[in-house]
């Protein structure tokens, strides 16, 4: 990787300096955006990048353009072949041919795995929509209209899901069985879990076992647990 693609890599340096130049705490912009405290600062440190749709979120937010926060370059269009084209203006057009990808439901203001938050299937209004590659859903075997996409918030199921991850959810695979991930809501509390029925309840069980035990729901408790859908996808930076 040369030091120029290193540099222009670096979103999280120019989110920070934005914010500071507006005179904003992480408190503040996490508030405003509706995200984690921990998404941000991990963006910040670039530890993860942001999704494509944050960015563009982000970038209103701050004042500048996406292309700034993707290259630290305002207003420079980069030519190739005599085409005159912009990192981010590629990355949207990517993102909106119809033939490849599938907008889907996304749910960032459900804090997934932070205790907080309620969800109901079809009666919950997305926030937005995020695409996803149709291939992808495809072999999946998951139709787009019965998914939905959250984001993991914490670190109960490291190393199989890691905080920020973003998660697919088929709702309509809400049958628990063979030891898969599943979003699961209790109350005001919605979890990403394993889960383990047995015959006076439930155990909802995380991967890091080392630092979180299996939350016990008795058999009464269970009557108002919801399985909200499989999850069948998870995507995160390796950056």
């Amino acid at each position: 990787m040369t030091e120029k693609f290193k540099k222009k890599s670096m979103i999280g340096n120019r989110i920070r300096e934005q914010r500071e130049k507006l005179g904003l705490s992480r408190n503040e912009m996490a508030d405003r955006l509706d995200v984690s405290l921990s998404a941000l600062q991990n963006w910040e440190i670039n530890e993860r990048e942001p999704q494509a749709s944050m960015i563009i979120k982000i970038a209103e937010f701050l004042g500048v353009t996406p292309n700034y926060l993707l290259t630290g370059e305002q207003n420079q269009p980069q030519e190739d072949n005599g085409i005159v084209t912009r990192p981010f203006e590629v990355l949207e057009k990517e993102c909106t041919k119809q033939d490849e990808v599938e907008m889907l439901a996304s749910f960032e203001s459900i804090e997934v795995s932070a205790g907080f938050g309620s969800f109901n299937v079809g009666i919950t209004k997305p926030d937005g929509k995020v695409p996803y590659d149709s291939n992808l859903l495809r072999n999946l075997g998951v139709k787009p209209k019965q998914c939905g996409v959250f984001w993991a918030n914490g670190y109960s199921m490291q190393p199989t899901i890691l905080d920020g991850d973003q998660l697919l959810v088929d709702f309509s695979k809400r049958e628990v069985k063979n030891n898969k991930v599943y979003l699961v809501q209790n109350g005001d509390s919605v979890w990403v879990k394993r889960v383990k029925i047995e015959w006076d309840g439930v155990e909802l069980i995380s991967d890091n076992k080392e630092e979180y035990r299996p939350i016990r729901i008795s058999a009464d408790e269970a009557q108002n647990l919801q399985i909200i859908g499989q999850v069948v996808h998870i995507g995160h930076s390796l950056v």
